[in-house]
């Protein structure tokens, strides 16, 4: 008996991170649903301590993703975005090196992992900002107002 292989939509390509309706802008209010079982606090330790937030080196990450970003098509741009988003759910450690071969052969660091994440996801879905829960917002808004100076 022949065996066929069933041709894949484009639906089935990847992973997705939204549904079709959260995409297309239908929705609007996602309900958040808490765990009501807390875990016990961890026990801080010098690989585990949050870095504190350089302002600066965030901004100019975020300048050097909004460069990159204006040569690509749309569709990197929503791979990267989801591709980045997927690896930054567990947190981002602005410590450690991540791998995004879509964005670099060579590993990421925190920063640049968190730069890319938030400005292609700005660029490729902004009607679901508020989803996005990154405290960048002000780090992006001067970003991209360096870069429109330093086109001027």
């Amino acid at each position: 008996m022949n065996n066929r292989r069933r041709k894949k939509t484009t639906a089935e390509e990847g992973p997705f991170l939204f549904s079709e309706e959260e995409m297309a802008g239908l929705i609007e209010k996602v309900t958040i649903v808490e765990p009501t079982e807390t875990p016990p606090p961890a026990q801080p330790s010098a690989a585990n301590e949050v870095a504190p937030l350089d302002d600066d080196r965030m901004i100019a990450e975020m300048v050097a993703v909004i460069r990159r970003l204006a040569d690509m098509d749309a569709g990197r741009v929503r791979l990267i975005a989801l591709m980045t988003t997927a690896l930054g759910q567990q947190g981002i450690n602005l410590r450690q090196t991540y791998n995004v071969p879509a964005v670099s052969p060579s590993p990421l660091t925190g920063y640049e992992l968190a730069a890319w994440c938030y400005c292609t996801f700005m660029q490729a879905f902004p009607q679901m900002r508020t989803n996005l829960q990154m405290p960048y917002a002000p780090h992006y808004q001067k970003a991209k107002e360096k870069t429109k100076e330093t086109e001027s």
